[in-house]
């Protein structure tokens, strides 16, 4: 390599330590930074408005000034007071494989190119398969997250059930789909009236619109069920859907971005029966296996259904450069059985993880979660100022204050959040606005749950007075 684009080694080495350094600090003193620390577009100008930098600069400098001026301006979702969206703890043996996929550089799509990493992903998600009760022989591949995870599970299944004419093909979902899955359904061209958006996903409710669509000369080739919805941890009736679409043949898709981790404990397990019979399940490790951005993995009960849709020999058009990337004999190329190409090594960081800490404190860390919802769930029933709306369910908690609607609810957010040491989040349920905790920081404990609670106790007779006072 040319010597403007190379350091020598003892360089790279301090570097590297200082950056180890930095890493460190910032995982054990996440208890004593804010939970988050805010930035106008105003007070970052220097970042967005500098220009090209066209002469070096000391590496150590720069690095200081990311750990100073821009990495801290953001929302530290490993932080023990971050309760809202779905936190994301983080652990060091992540960070490790992600440093190990990033320095060496290697890619697992072709297995010519990268059959250790590939070897890697196979063993990895064949895990992950096992772990959630998926049959012998399931697999999958890992992508960016739970979006193209989705997308990838969606296009596979239209093109099994559907084949090369797609015309009058539908899908069933629950109006408490996240927007990821249905901008999924958008990328591969379903117009709005091929995606039935159901108040409720009972397998009843289903089977007449299945039903219906038939008798009027459409497609029905797919269920898409959710375990652990982002806003509540709900999760639809897998066992009756997923005995419906055996009946009615259809494919039977979940996604468990969020919650299908929980599969890994007994109680978890029970909560999402039927899981096991899914044609594909979504996960997405860095959610509740606690890894760092991003990976998300798309498990299907028949690997052969990836390959089907994705293989290059699908969309060759004349250059056939790759010959020399293609598998032979029991060789895998994951490339052949996702959107991307060219990957990341995503895999090494979650393998590096399980061996390392080993599956049992997965196990106990996802309990934890889950204690510690219900832990909520109690205080708030033992409170009263608090009911409870939703929950416990996979690791989320929906409450409201008595003192008033939804005004007072919001009220009540914004003080908790404006305090820097706790993150909580708003829903609407039932049409009314609640107060969400997701408790699965493994980090949190029950001290900072009681503190948050009375928190949102105080703020929620402040907001109340407040308001009677403005009445007044």
């Amino acid at each position: 390599m040319s010597e403007q684009l190379d350091l020598p080694p003892e360089r790279m080495r301090e570097l590297g330590y200082q950056v180890v350094d930095l890493v460190v600090d910032h995982l054990t003193g996440l208890r004593e930074q804010p939970v988050r620390t805010l930035a106008t577009p105003a007070e970052l100008r220097d970042v967005l408005t500098e220009p090209v930098p066209e002469q070096p600069a000391d590496p150590g400098a720069l690095v200081e000034f990311l750990a100073r001026e821009v990495l801290p301006r953001s929302l530290r979702l490993g932080h023990p007071g971050c309760l809202a969206f779905i936190p994301s703890a983080g652990n060091f043996l992540g960070v490790l494989g992600d440093l190990l996929a990033s320095g060496f550089n290697v890619s697992p799509g072709a297995w010519p190119v990268g059959a250790g990493p590939a070897a890697v992903e196979l063993v990895t998600a064949r895990w992950l398969a096992a772990l959630l009760g998926l049959p012998e022989g399931a697999g999958g591949v890992f992508t960016p997250g739970g979006t193209l995870a989705n997308l990838t599970a969606l296009a596979a299944a239209r093109d099994d059930r559907l084949g090369a004419d797609t015309t009058g093909g539908v899908l069933y979902c629950s109006d408490q789909t996240h927007p990821a899955v249905l901008r999924a359904c958008h990328v591969l061209g379903l117009r709005q009236e091929q995606v039935r958006i159901l108040p409720e996903m009972t397998p009843r409710a289903v089977r007449v619109e299945v039903h219906a669509d038939r008798a009027a000369g459409l497609r029905p080739f797919l269920v898409l069920a959710n375990a652990g919805t982002t806003a509540t941890g709900a999760v639809d009736p897998l066992p009756g859907l997923a005995a419906l679409c055996r009946e009615e043949r259809l494919w039977l898709h979940v996604d468990g971005a969020h919650g299908a981790a929980a599969a890994l404990t007994d109680r978890g397990r029970e909560v999402l029966r039927g899981l096991a019979a899914a044609d594909s399940v979504v996960i997405d490790p860095h959610k509740w296996l606690f890894q760092p951005y991003e990976i998300g993995c798309v498990l299907v009960r028949d690997p052969e259904v990836l390959r089907r849709a994705f293989t290059i020999d699908r969309f060759r058009a004349h250059g056939d450069y790759l010959a020399i990337s293609r598998p032979a004999g029991a060789e895998t190329n994951l490339s052949d059985h996702g959107v991307q190409f060219t990957t990341e090594a995503r895999a090494l960081k979650l393998w590096l993880s399980l061996k390392g800490f080993g599956v049992a404190a997965f196990r106990a860390a996802i309990d934890r979660g889950l204690d510690h919802a219900e832990h909520v769930a109690r205080r708030v029933a033992d409170s009263p100022d608090l009911d409870l709306v939703t929950g416990p369910s996979l690791g989320i908690v929906c409450l409201r204050h008595r003192a008033g609607g939804d005004d007072v609810q919001a009220a009540i957010c914004r003080e908790i959040n404006e305090s820097g040491h706790t993150l909580v989040a708003t829903t609407t349920v039932d049409g009314a606005l609640a107060l969400r905790l997701c408790t699965i920081n493994p980090r949190t404990t029950e001290a900072d749950l009681d503190r948050v609670l009375a928190a949102i106790e105080r703020a929620g007779r402040t907001a109340s007075r407040a308001r009677a006072a403005a009445e007044r």
